[in-house]
């Protein structure tokens, strides 16, 4: 991926609410499937995005949880 793009799905990571980064993982899965990648550079580079947004809902979980918890 170019540099452009990772800079917009960083982007949306940072600043996507929780519905818009679940629709994007969505979308990355389905198009890994509709286009039958099973390997390479774009594979990886797909799932690299959908693990970061995996794990920017479970930070974002983890903090609305803790804060939960406080009050």
């Amino acid at each position: 991926m170019d540099k452009h793009l990772w800079l917009s799905l960083l982007r949306l990571v940072d600043e996507g609410s929780a519905e818009e980064l679940q629709a994007k993982k969505e979308e990355l899965l389905q198009s890994l499937e509709r286009l039958r990648i099973t390997r390479g550079p774009v594979r990886s580079d797909v799932l690299r995005v959908v693990r970061l947004i995996d794990e920017e809902l479970v930070s974002r979980l983890h903090l609305e949880q803790r804060r939960k918890a406080r009050r």
